[in-house]
C-alpha cells in the first residue's frame, strides 16, 4: 500500500500548502493594509501640525484619510491635541533657529529638539522615521514662502507598537490555524481517500487472480503445441504459437510481479548486506552477448566493493530491467554505458547510471516514461518487444530500495540515474 500512503501524504501536503499560502496571503494583506492606514494617519497628523505652524489647535483633530473609518481618532477630536506628542522647530534658510515648541513632549529638551531637527534636515528627505531610546518618531519638513524650514517631529511609538502586536498576533493565529487544519485534514484524509484505495486494491486483486487463472490455459496451449511439434515436427505455425505463449507468459508474470511490488509487503523479510558492484557486474556480463549480437557496444564502469544494507528486493531485477531497456532502444551500432559508484558523503549508498545512444530523443516526453504501458515508440515496433511496464516496475523497485530514479537526455544520449 505504498502508493496509497504516498497519495495520502501528497494529498495532505498539497492541501496544507494551499491553505498555508491562503492564510499567509490574508495575513499579509491585513498587516499591509493596517500599516498603510497607520502611516496615512501619521502623515495626516504631521501635515495637520505643519499646517498650523507647528502647533495643534485645541478644538479639532485632522480629517481621517485612511481606507477605514477609525473610531478612536474620529470620536475623540477634542482630545487629539492632548494625546499627540510632538515638537516643532522653525529655522531660516541658513539654519538659524527662530522658534522651538516642545510643550507637547517630555522626552526632548530644546537642545535635543534642535539637534534632531538638524539631523532630519541633513538627511536630505522631507519626511522619514528614526528611533531614539527604543521609541519611534516620524518627521516632516516643510518650506514656507519666506524659505523658512518648519521641522515637525512626532512620537509614533504607540502606532508602531500596535503594528507589532497585530503582526505577532496574526503570525501566532496563522500558525495555529495551519496546524489545526493539518491535524484535522490528516484525520479526515483517510476517509476521503478510502474509495480510491479500495479501487486500487480491487485492481491489484483482479490482476493477481486473473494472472493465475490465465496461466492454466496458456500452460495447456503450450503443452499441446509441444505435443504437435513432437508428432508433426517443427513448422512456422507451431513456432508462432510458442512465441506468443512465451510473450503472454512474460506479460502475466510482469503484471503479477508489479501488483505484488506495489503492495510493499515485507513481512518476514529482513535487511541484509548486498554487494551492489557484484550484482551490476553480473547483469552486465549476462547482456554482453545480447549486445554483441545486435552489433552494439556495452561498456561498464563499476566501482568495487559497494555494499548496501537493505531488503534487497529486486536489486538484480532493477539493474536487469534498465540494462535490457538500454540495449533494446540503443541506436544501431551505438554504445550502452553502465556505471555505478558509491556516494562519499553517505556511506551505504550508491548512484547507478545506465545510458545509451539515442539520437532521436529530442522532444520526447520523458515525464511519461515511468507510466504503465507507455512506450516511446508509438508504432509499437515488434522488433523492440515489450509491454511498456518495465520502467514502471523499475520505479517500484527503486522505491522499495528507498531511492529515486530520473531520466534525462543530452546530446544524443539518454540517461537513467538511480540514487539509493
Amino acid at each position: 500500500m505504498n502508493m496509497i500512503h504516498r497519495l495520502r501524504r501528497n494529498f495532505i501536503l498539497l492541501a496544507s500548502a494551499a491553505v498555508a499560502l491562503l492564510v499567509c496571503i490574508v495575513l499579509i494583506l491585513v498587516n499591509v493594509s493596517n500599516y498603510v492606514q497607520t502611516m496615512d494617519d501619521v502623515d495626516s497628523d504631521l501635515q495637520y501640525i505643519a499646517a498650523h505652524n507647528g502647533m495643534i489647535p485645541r478644538q479639532a483633530a485632522p480629517v481621517n484619510r485612511s481606507w477605514f473609518n477609525a473610531g478612536e481618532r474620529g470620536n475623540n477630536m477634542e482630545e487629539f491635541s492632548y494625546q499627540t506628542r510632538f515638537f516643532s522647530v522653525l529655522a531660516d534658510k541658513d539654519g538659524n533657529v527662530k522658534r522651538i515648541n516642545t510643550e507637547n513632549i517630555a522626552s526632548f529638551s530644546n537642545e535635543e529638539a534642535v539637534k534632531y531637527a538638524q539631523t532630519s534636515v541633513a538627511s536630505g528627505k522631507v519626511e522619514g522615521l528614526f528611533e531614539k531610546d527604543k521609541a519611534f518618531y516620524a518627521y516632516l519638513i516643510t518650506t514656507e514662502a519666506n524659505e523658512d524650514h518648519l521641522i515637525v517631529i512626532m512620537d509614533c511609538t504607540r502606532e508602531f507598537a500596535s503594528l507589532h502586536v497585530l503582526w505577532r498576533f496574526s503570525c501566532i493565529l496563522g500558525i495555529f490555524c495551519i496546524v489545526v487544519y493539518i491535524l484535522v485534514f490528516a484525520i479526515l484524509s483517510k476517509w476521503v481517500i478510502q474509495p480510491f484505495a479500495a479501487n486500487i486494491e480491487n485492481q491489484k486483486r483482479f490482476i493477481t487472480n486473473a494472472g493465475h487463472e490465465l496461466k492454466t490455459p496458456i500452460a495447456i496451449i503450450s503443452a499441446n503445441a509441444e505435443a504437435l511439434e513432437m508428432i508433426n515436427g517443427k513448422n512456422q505455425w507451431i513456432d508462432s504459437i510458442m512465441k506468443q505463449v512465451r510473450r503472454q507468459t512474460e506479460l502475466i508474470n510482469n503484471l503479477v510481479a508489479l501488483a505484488r511490488l506495489n503492495e510493499g509487503d515485507r513481512k518476514g523479510e529482513e535487511k541484509k548486506d548486498f554487494n551492489v558492484s557484484a550484482t551490476v557486474q553480473a547483469v552486465v556480463e549476462s547482456f554482453r552477448t545480447v549486445a554483441a549480437d545486435k552489433n552494439k557496444k556495452l561498456e561498464a564502469y563499476i566501482e568495487e566493493n559497494i555494499h548496501i544494507v537493505t531488503y534487497g528486493r529486486g536489486l538484480y531485477e532493477l539493474v536487469n530491467i534498465l540494462v535490457d531497456n538500454a540495449v533494446k532502444y540503443c541506436d544501431a551500432e551505438g554504445t550502452v554505458r553502465v556505471a555505478v559508484k558509491g556516494r562519499k558523503k553517505r556511506k551505504g549508498s550508491f548512484v547507478l547510471t545506465v545510458a545509451n545512444d539515442f539520437k532521436g530523443g529530442a522532444g520526447v516526453d520523458y515525464s511519461r516514461f515511468f507510466e504503465r504501458f507507455y512506450r516511446g515508440d508509438e508504432s509499437h515496433n515488434s522488433e523492440k518487444a515489450g509491454f511498456g511496464i518495465g520502467l514502471s516496475m523499475a520505479e517500484g523497485l527503486v522505491e522499495s530500495l528507498g531511492g529515486t530514479i530520473r531520466v534525462t537526455w543530452k546530446e544524443g544520449v539518454i540517461f537513467f540515474v538511480v540514487t539509493v
